[in-house]
């Protein structure tokens, strides 16, 4: 019996919910009984629930909506680590060459070279006339000579050059002169001396023939090469070949022996006359 009112209330709550009454009814099975009596023969039974129906078809999608503003800026990130060196690069063109630069200072004195080979001894010479020596005689005008060249000497200790000549007479004279480019380099207080040697020995008659070249500078170090001469005359050399050398040396007193050039971008001579004896 309960079951079937509890049936009942569910298939008249929609009558229940829609009946009201000025004063509260208490519901038993009667009541009940006849209000769903009242309802269905009013509304009819209630219909059974339908079926779900299909899932309707979606929409179309909405229109884009407007941007929206720019974010804040994030934090700088941290430092990533050094990449792998990239390949090597094609070699680029060849630039335009510059202009050439100023000449350059003459260059310092090269070491002396090793002596040569001694050379073959030369053929004989002729047989020359016979003179017949006098003190009183006149000294023929046509006995001097001249040994000339033209090339650079860088000797700083030795000897640069020799010219042979003959000599007529027994009681005359020997004269001789150098004409040349001569220079002294180095630091300060050096010193050259250019001199002439007879058969490999200096004048004696009276005294040597010399010329000194001193090189003293406060400061720096100058390279000067000037045109030089000296010239003197040999007595007591004997009659016949006499072998006239120039020489360059240090120089008496202990000064340092300095960078010599002798014929510097010139010609230089030796000049050698025979001449009368000196008066007594």
């Amino acid at each position: 019996m309960v079951q079937f009112v509890v049936a009942l209330l569910l298939l008249c709550g929609s009558v229940g919910s829609q009946t009201t009454t000025s004063k509260p009814q208490q519901l038993n099975s009667s009541n009940v009984k006849n209000l769903c009596e009242k309802s269905i023969m009013k509304h009819g039974f209630p219909g059974i629930p339908g079926s779900n129906g299909m899932p309707g078809v979606p929409g179309m999608p909405g229109p884009q909506g407007p941007q929206g503003r720019e974010g804040t800026k994030g934090k700088t990130g941290a430092k990533g680590t050094k990449g792998m060196m990239g390949p090597k690069g094609e070699r680029g063109r060849e630039g335009i060459h510059g202009k050439s630069g100023l000449p350059g200072m003459m260059g310092m004195k090269g070491e002396p070279g090793s002596v040569g080979a001694v050379g073959r001894k030369g053929d004989k010479g002729e047989k020359g006339e016979s003179v017949k020596g006098s003190s009183a005689g006149p000294v023929p005008q046509t006995n001097w000579k001249q040994c000339v060249w033209k090339s650079q000497h860088n000797t700083k200790n030795g000897k640069i050059k020799d010219c042979a000549f003959n000599k007529l007479l027994s009681n005359t004279a020997i004269k001789v002169s150098f004409q040349g480019n001569t220079r002294v380099y180095g630091t300060a207080s050096k010193c050259n001396r250019w001199y002439f040697k007879f058969n490999n020995n200096e004048c004696s008659g009276p005294m040597t023939i010399e010329a000194v070249v001193y090189n003293s500078w406060s400061s720096g170090n100058p390279n000067l090469l000037h045109h030089r001469s000296f010239e003197g005359y040999c007595e007591n050399i004997p009659q016949g070949a006499v072998r006239v050398e120039l020489w360059v040396g240090p120089c008496v007193g202990g000064y340092t022996l300095g960078d010599a050039v002798t014929g510097w971008n010139s010609v230089s001579r030796i000049m050698i006359e025979e001449v009368s004896r000196t008066q007594s």
